[in-house]
């Protein structure tokens, strides 16, 4: 029965995006988007300061469970680590103000 409904549910949804031309436009979009360096930009600011955004989500999971809170932290810390130190002893990187600490 429920194999029935995914072919039901596919059928419509491919029906849908038949009759509204919807994902050329979304397309034409994101290449436009692209073409003009919006999409590198979102990149760049995501690469750069999405590790603040999960630091403040650990510390709002905190009061919720330590564990998940705890996690957080930690790929905030490894996000952080990665984006801004350029030098990864482990890794044989270069010489650097972290490097030398």
């Amino acid at each position: 029965m429920a194999k029935n409904t995914k072919k039901v549910v596919k059928k419509a949804i491919k029906k849908v995006l038949d009759s509204t031309e919807l994902d050329e436009k979304l397309v034409a979009q994101y290449n436009k988007a692209e073409a003009s360096g919006l999409i590198d930009k979102i990149k760049c600011y995501t690469k750069c300061y999405g590790g603040y955004v999960v630091a403040v989500g650990a510390g709002c999971s905190f009061g919720v469970s330590g564990i998940v809170g705890l996690g957080l932290l930690i790929i905030s810390g490894i996000w952080g680590w990665n984006v801004n130190c350029s030098c990864k002893p482990c890794k044989g990187g270069q010489v650097g103000s972290c490097c030398n600490g």
